[in-house]
């Protein structure tokens, strides 16, 4: 089992704070049988903080704790969408987590992620559930599955039915946690594991 989509690096975002919460967090997904995970940090989010030059030295130290775990890691980014949204960190050097404003259409988006195609980039739209203006039939939706962008969901959404409708229509290619910490976020590791043929997907897609 893999999480693409976490904020588990301590300190760096509006996610885990500290280094005794991620080892604790560590030992959750090592018990629910996970053996990787992506760490996202915010990047370009104007809504949330993120401490750019902390990532790469808290990334060093939870791949080697999540090691001990017998997890292994990937940095990547959760890139917030702009005109010229700036740098990112793609996983597995072609992964891109993108995500956008959720309650207003993004006229530019079809663009920029053209363009982050164009750099070899394979683009990953995060929790589709929240976006008020994404939905089966809207053309930007159609048009984003079109050129390829593969669609994931929050686990967390998933219990709540509001996803389902995705799923039947085959259009989720992941299930996530985005994961923000104990104080944010209550993963339900257990449905998770009941949606194996997804889990296979995505390990698949990711060639792993």
């Amino acid at each position: 089992m893999i999480d693409i989509h976490s904020h588990l690096l301590p300190g760096v975002d509006d996610g885990v704070q500290t280094e005794d919460e991620s080892r604790e967090l560590l030992q959750e997904y090592a018990d629910a049988g996970f053996s990787h995970i992506v760490c996202t940090p915010h990047l370009h989010d104007p809504y949330v903080e993120t401490k750019i030059p902390k990532i790469r030295g808290a990334y060093q130290w939870f791949s080697a704790e999540a090691e001990k775990f017998g997890i292994t890691t990937f940095l990547g980014s959760e890139l917030y969408m702009s005109p010229d949204p700036g740098k990112s960190i793609p996983f597995l050097g072609r992964f891109q987590l993108i995500e956008t404003n959720t309650k207003t259409e993004p006229m530019y988006l079809l663009d920029e992620v053209f363009k982050l195609q164009m750099q070899g980039l394979t683009i990953i739209m995060a929790h589709i559930e929240r976006f008020e203006w994404f939905s089966l039939d809207s053309q930007i939706s159609n048009r984003l599955k079109e050129m390829g962008v593969l669609f994931q969901v929050n686990i967390g959404m998933v219990s709540s039915g509001k996803v389902q409708k995705y799923m039947e229509k085959d259009w989720v290619d992941f299930i996530s946690s985005d994961n923000h910490g104990k104080r944010r976020s209550s993963i339900d590791f257990a449905l998770w594991k009941q949606y194996e043929a997804i889990n296979k997907r995505s390990m698949s897609l990711l060639g792993l």
